[in-house]
C-alpha cells in the first residue's frame, strides 16, 4: 500500500466582534439526532428520514482544513468519492472531479445533483456541475443523501445530492473575521468576512483568494470569489432573503506523468443568485425561491461557451392533523447556452430547455415511532417529454436508541443539451437515464456518547447514455444498464472530554462500472477541542480503484493522512 502524507501549513487566523458573543463557548458539542432538512423539505429528526443522509457541521468544515468543499465530503461522508489531482483545484477537462455516490455519477458529473441552500447548480450545456466553485469558507453545513433523490429534486438526482447549506450572519452587531495560511508548492489561502445583524435584519459579506504553484509544472490553479447572504424578517411570519455568488478560477490540466501536457489551460467565471420569500404560519410553512445561475467559459483549444441557469422553486408543508406532514413542491427550470470554437470558427449554436416538476411527498407518524414516508413526481420536458417518479419508505423506532429504515426510490437524469445537440455524436431522441434504490438500514446510539449507522443497498440502472460505434461513425444511445451493491457503515464515541472519535468505511461492488468508484474506503478521525486549543488527525484509506470501467487502468492502493492544530 502506498501511504501520502498530507503536509502541514502554517496560518493565521483573526477575529473581533464589536457586540454579542463571536462564537459562543468553545467547547464542542454535538447533536445525538440531528435535524436535517434535505431529505424531506421540513426539519426532521435523522432517525426518522427513511433515506440515507450524512451531515457535516461548519466545524467540522473548518477542522477539516480543506479548501474545497467537495474534498472535505469525499473524506468525510461514505459511500462519497472525488477524484483529486493535485494540491488544490480540479479543472474541468481531465478526469479530476469525477463525483461519485454509491459508484453513480456519470460522465462528466451529470448523475449527482450538487445544490446551494436548495437550488439547482450545474453547467446549463453540459448538465454538471463546478468543484472548483464549493469552498468550505462559505459553507454552514453540508447535507448528503446518499441513493436517489429525484421525486423531490427532480434531474440529476439519479445517484444523491449534495446540498450546501450557506452561512449567514447570526448574532446581532458587526463582525469581522479573516485568516491567512501558507503551505507547501507555494499554497496561499486568504478569506475575510464582515457580518452585521440585528433582530430583524442580517447581511453577511465574504471574499477570498486561493493559489497554488501545483506539485507539477503547469498545474497551477487560482481562485478568487466573493460571497453575500442577508435577510429581513418583514413580520413575525414572512422573511426575505437573497444571497450571491461569484468565482473566477484559472487552472490546468497537467495530464498524466508519463504523458504530461503543456499550457493546457481553463478560464472559469461563475455565478449565481437567488432570492426567496420563506413563510411560517403555525401549521403551514414553505418557500419560495427565485434562481440565476451563469457561466463564462474559455478553453486553451479555442472552446468558449456561455450558460445559464435560471428558475424557481417552491414548496408549502402542511401540517392537517397529528403526525402527518404533506409536502406539495413545483419547480421550474430553463437552462441552456451558446458555444463557439475560436481557433476553428465552429458554431454550435444556442440551445434551451425547460423543465417542470410537480411532487407531493407525505410523511406520516404512527403510534409515535413508525414514520412512513410516500412520494411521486410528475416531471415534464420539452424534449423528451414526461418522467413519473415514485417513492417509499419507513423508518421504525424500536427503541429510544434503535431505528430500522427501508426505503424503494427512483431517480432520473435528464439528456444534456451537449448530448442533444453537439458532440461528439448528438441524439435528438435520447430518453432519460433511470435508477432503482433498495436499501435498508439500522442507526444505533449508545446513551449520548456512541453511535453508529449500518446501511446494504442495491441499486439498478436502466436507460444509460452511451457512445456506441467507430469514428467518424458514433452514436450516443439508451443502450447501458448496471447492477450495483454495497455496505455502508459509520459511527462515532465520545471517548473523553472534548475528544471524539469517528470511523467510517464504504464498500461498493459496481461490476463492470468501475471508474472512479473505489472497492474499499476507510475513515478514522480523532478530533480533541479544549478551550481554544483544537486538534484533529485524519486517515483516508482507498483499496480497489480504477481510472477506467471494466477494471482496467488499475491504480494503486493508497492511504491520506492528515493534521491540523490550532489555538
Amino acid at each position: 500500500m502506498q501511504f501520502r502524507c498530507l503536509l502541514l501549513a502554517f496560518g493565521l487566523f483573526w477575529s473581533s466582534a464589536l457586540a454579542g458573543n463571536p462564537e459562543g463557548d468553545s467547547t464542542r458539542t454535538y447533536a445525538v439526532d440531528p435535524v436535517v432538512i434535505t431529505g424531506t423539505q421540513t426539519e426532521t429528526a435523522l432517525r426518522f428520514v427513511p433515506a440515507s443522509i450524512s451531515t457535516i457541521t461548519s466545524r467540522e468544515l473548518e477542522e477539516s482544513s480543506r479548501v474545497s468543499l467537495l474534498d472535505a465530503v469525499s473524506e468525510k461522508v461514505t459511500g462519497v468519492f472525488v477524484t483529486q489531482r493535485g494540491v488544490i483545484g480540479f479543472g474541468i477537462n481531465n478526469p479530476a472531479g469525477a463525483i461519485t455516490i454509491r459508484g453513480v455519477g456519470g460522465s462528466p458529473n451529470t448523475q449527482v445533483l450538487v445544490m446551494i441552500d436548495g437550488v439547482p447548480q450545474f453547467m446549463g450545456i453540459f448538465g454538471h456541475p463546478f468543484p472548483d466553485t464549493y469552498l468550505t469558507e462559505n459553507a454552514r453545513r453540508v447535507e448528503v443523501i446518499r441513493g436517489p433523490a429525484s421525486v423531490l429534486y427532480g434531474t440529476n438526482a439519479m445517484g444523491g445530492v449534495i446540498n450546501i447549506i450557506t452561512k449567514k450572519e447570526d448574532a446581532e452587531g458587526f463582525r469581522f473575521n479573516g485568516g491567512s495560511s501558507y503551505g507547501t508548492f507555494n499554497t496561499q489561502e486568504y478569506n475575510v468576512a464582515v457580518g452585521y445583524g440585528t433582530r430583524r435584519f442580517d447581511i453577511l459579506f465574504s471574499g477570498g483568494h486561493d493559489e497554488t504553484s501545483g506539485h507539477r509544472a503547469y498545474s497551477d490553479y487560482n481562485v478568487n470569489n466573493g460571497y453575500i447572504n442577508g435577510g429581513y424578517e418583514l413580520s413575525d411570519n414572512l422573511i426575505l432573503r437573497m444571497s450571491g455568488n461569484i468565482n473566477k478560477f484559472r487552472t490546468f490540466d497537467s495530464g498524466p506523468a508519463s504523458s504530461p501536457k503543456i499550457d493546457n489551460w481553463v478560464d472559469v467565471m461563475r455565478g449565481t443568485g437567488s432570492l426567496s420569500l420563506v413563510n411560517k404560519f403555525g401549521n403551514l410553512d414553505g418557500s419560495v425561491r427565485t434562481f440565476y445561475n451563469y457561466g463564462d467559459h474559455d478553453i486553451f483549444d479555442g472552446f468558449h461557451s456561455i450558460d445559464r441557469n435560471l428558475g424557481i422553486v417552491a414548496f408549502e408543508n402542511l401540517r392537517p392533523f397529528r403526525g402527518n406532514v404533506s409536502t406539495i413542491g413545483v419547480d421550474f427550470q430553463h437552462y441552456g447556452g451558446f458555444a463557439v470554437n475560436n481557433i476553428s470558427h465552429a458554431d454550435f449554436g444556442s440551445h434551451y430547455i425547460d423543465e417542470v416538476g410537480i411532487y407531493n411527498l407525505v410523511q406520516q407518524m404512527l403510534l409515535d415511532r413508525v414514520m412512513v414516508n410516500a412520494g411521486m413526481r410528475f416531471q415534464h420536458s420539452s424534449v423528451y417529454g414526461d418522467e413519473f417518479v415514485p417513492q417509499l419508505g419507513v423508518a421504525w423506532g424500536l427503541s429510544g436508541s434503535s431505528t430500522v429504515r427501508a426505503s424503494v426510490s427512483k431517480g432520473f437524469r435528464s439528456p444534456t443539451i451537449r448530448e442533444l445537440y453537439l458532440f461528439p455524436a448528438p441524439n435528438a431522441g435520447l430518453r432519460p437515464e433511470r435508477l432503482w434504490n433498495y436499501e435498508v438500514g439500522l442507526l444505533q446510539s449508545v446513551s449520548d456518547l456512541a453511535g453508529f449507522e449500518i446501511t446494504g443497498f442495491v441499486a439498478e440502472g436502466s436507460d444509460l447514455i452511451l457512445t456506441e460505434g467507430v469514428y467518424p461513425n458514433l452514436r450516443l444511445t439508451n443502450s447501458g444498464s448496471f447492477t450495483h451493491r454495497g455496505v455502508e457503515l459509520s459511527g462515532h464515541v465520545f471517548a473523553l472530554e472534548g475528544l471524539r472519535l469517528d470511523v467510517s468505511y464504504g464498500y461498493v461492488d459496481p461490476r463492470d462500472q468501475t471508474y472512479a468508484t473505489p472497492m474499499h474506503k476507510l475513515f478514522v478521525g480523532c478530533s480533541y477541542s479544549r478551550h481554544r486549543l483544537n486538534v484533529n488527525l485524519s486517515l483516508q484509506s482507498i483499496a480497489g480503484l480504477y481510472g477506467a470501467d471494466y477494471h482496467r487502468n488499475r491504480l494503486p492502493d493508497y492511504a491520506l493522512a492528515g493534521a491540523r492544530a490550532s489555538y
